[in-house]
This record gives structure tokens, sequence and C-alpha cells, in this order.
């Protein structure tokens, strides 16, 4: 998703500000999500060097090669691009046009070291540092436009879920049903159901048996990540009464967040439901994680993270039980921080609706 270039513009003025933490000159980032989150430029890492110099004393720039400046113009709130051509060194370039002859340079923290290291050989008297600690906090708390992205991406995935759903019968295989979904996902049956992160196989439906999708895409910019467990014909007992000690520890920690609430309290809040029904052994995963750019990120729902809530932060809150070579239960929803506590940015599930042939 490509917002207003002014967005992008004061992210990388406030990225600009928050260097000074560092005692850093200057910040080097290759395509990835925090490049995407600072200037709209959505490439894929190559050989081929495209970066964002950010310096404090100067306007940004980028370097790429010269065949795909049209395109990242496009995409780009930087104006400013220097453009190499296949028989140059795009290194050397990119550290002639360096401020000054030495200084501490912030880099983007999934950059490759190579990449590092070939730009640093040409200007050596300039030490790496990593920028991962001021691009977690700056990204962490999702502006409007970010959370209606996500919010968008949910409906996208109700939509899914229901054709998926709704194509389940007797015989039908979890990888059929997985490419039939859309985007990313994991299909599992029965006894499947019981690995966390598992994966779609050829294995085949049966009547009385678990099922269990977790659906995960970007089809806007912004992921949704959202698991869904049901029951294909009548639900045991115990499925039942899983399933909905699995619900209530899924609400227990939605209620719990808010502004000024730690994230490890958020997770123990979801695991003191499980534990006081006496499965506490059997939830073996944190609660959940961030969600953004990265269907991944800050921040995380575990025990010893004391990272504090605030609003605009968003999260999966997703526990689950497992007993392997059995089934396995996981209700996993979109959350977002409010000013007064946290609401689900996907529609919830309320009680089990089995699938009957």
């Amino acid at each position: 998703m490509a917002f207003e270039k002014s967005i992008y513009r004061r992210r990388m003025d406030r990225m600009r500000g928050n260097l000074s933490s560092l005692g850093a000159d200057g910040l080097y980032a290759t395509p990835s999500s925090n490049l995407c989150y600072l200037t709209g430029i959505d490439f894929h890492r190559s050989e081929r060097l495209t970066g964002l110099f950010l310096f404090r004393d100067r306007d940004p720039f980028v370097v790429c090669p010269a065949f795909e400046e049209p395109r990242l113009r496009q995409m780009s709130a930087v104006t400013d691009v220097h453009t190499w051509q296949e028989t140059q060194d795009p290194f050397r370039m990119a550290a002639s046009l360096f401020p000054g002859g030495k200084g501490t340079l912030a880099v983007e923290p999934s950059t490759a070291f190579d990449d590092v290291e070939r730009l640093l050989a040409h200007a050596p008297a300039w030490r790496p540092v990593s920028a991962g600690s001021i691009f977690g906090p700056l990204r962490m708390v999702k502006e409007t436009s970010e959370i209606d992205a996500i919010r968008k991406a949910t409906r996208v995935a109700a939509k899914r879920f229901e054709k998926a759903f709704s194509s389940l019968a007797a015989g039908c295989v979890e990888a059929d049903i997985s490419r039939l979904f859309g985007g990313d996902n994991v299909v599992q049956f029965g006894e499947s159901s019981a690995l966390p992160h598992g994966a779609s196989s050829d294995r085949r439906l049966a009547q009385g048996e678990a099922v269990l999708i977790d659906a995960w895409d970007r089809p806007d910019g912004y992921y949704y990540d959202i698991t869904r467990s049901t029951f294909f014909g009548k639900p045991t007992d115990e499925y039942r009464k899983i399933w909905s000690i699995v619900l209530e520890a899924q609400s227990a920690a939605i209620d719990k967040a808010a502004p000024g609430v730690a994230c490890l309290e958020v997770d123990a809040e979801a695991r003191r439901v499980i534990e006081k029904a006496g499965y506490g052994s059997y939830f073996t995963h944190r609660l959940g994680h961030g969600l953004g750019l990265d269907v991944h990120e800050p921040p995380y729902m575990v025990a010893e993270n004391r990272t504090v809530l605030e609003p605009g932060m968003v999260f999966t809150s997703e526990p689950g039980i497992y007993f392997l070579g059995k089934f396995g239960i996981r209700i996993e929803d979109d959350i977002v921080v409010t000013e007064r506590g946290a609401e689900s940015l996907s529609p919830r599930v309320s009680r089990l609706e089995p699938i009957l042939p």
C-alpha cells in the first residue's frame, strides 16, 4: 500500500532525529520492510545495490540500478536518486557520496553483512552500528492509515475462510484446500492440527476430525494473520470443551490489553485461563506478535517482554492447546490497542460452528 509521500518524509525526519540516540551520523538501508516503511520503496533485495542513505545534515538520497530508476521513482518519496550502470561498482559510487571522511553509520538490521562490508571497504573510516533499536519503536505504534490497511486485509481473509470452509468435504486434501484459500496459509486436518507450525500435506479429511487453518497475507501491503479451528462432523465433548477454553483465554488477553499494560501481562492473562483449566503444559508458544508490514514484528506478547502497550500498537492474540497425536486448537485474531483498551480488527468467532457433512 502506498501512502501520501508526506507520510514517508515525516517518517524519515523522525528517523533522522533518532540517529543521535545511537551516536550515528547516517543510516544505510537496503530493500526490506524497513526501507518500505521509510520511503515507500517496495523492492526485493538482490545482488544489485539499491539503498537509502539518510544523513543528519543533508537530504536523503537513494542509489539504484539505472534501469530500475523509473519504477523506483513511482514508489519513492525520495527524489534525489543516483543511478549506476551494470559495469560500475555501485558501492564505490555510494561511498563517494558520504558527507565527510569518517563517521558512524547506522545499518538497517536485515541488511546483508556483505553489503555493509562492500560499502565500507570504500569508506574505511566509517564505523557501522545496528539501527535495530530505533526501527522497532518507530514502527510499533501504527498510524491510522496503517490500522485501516490491516482492517481492510482482514476483510479479505474473512472471505477466504468462508470459501475454504464451504469447500470442506470428506476426502478433500489439505494441500488442495490450501491452494484454494489463496495467500500464505497452512491447512491441517486431524492429528496434524496438533502441530503449531505444521504444513499442508496430502492428508485427506475424514468425518470426526479437527480442522485448523492458519492464514497470513498482505493483499494490499499490510498483513492479516488469522487462525480458525473447527470440527468436521459432530464435535466430541472434549473438543468442545478445549475450544471454549481457548476462546476464553483469547478473550481474557484482549480484555487485559490496554495502554500502560506490559506485553508479558497480556501473555500471562491468557496463560492463567489455560493453566486454571489444567492444560498449561499444552499451551506451548507465546500468545502473539506484532503485525504490520511484516507478519512477525515487535511487540512480542511473551513472558519477560516488559514493552508497555500504547494506542496504535497491533498484535495477534492466538492462544492454543495441542494434544500431539490427537488434535490441536488455536484461535487467532488481529488486535489494536486503543485509548481505552483494545479491539479486534478481524471479525472474531463467538461459538464453535462445526462443518456438518
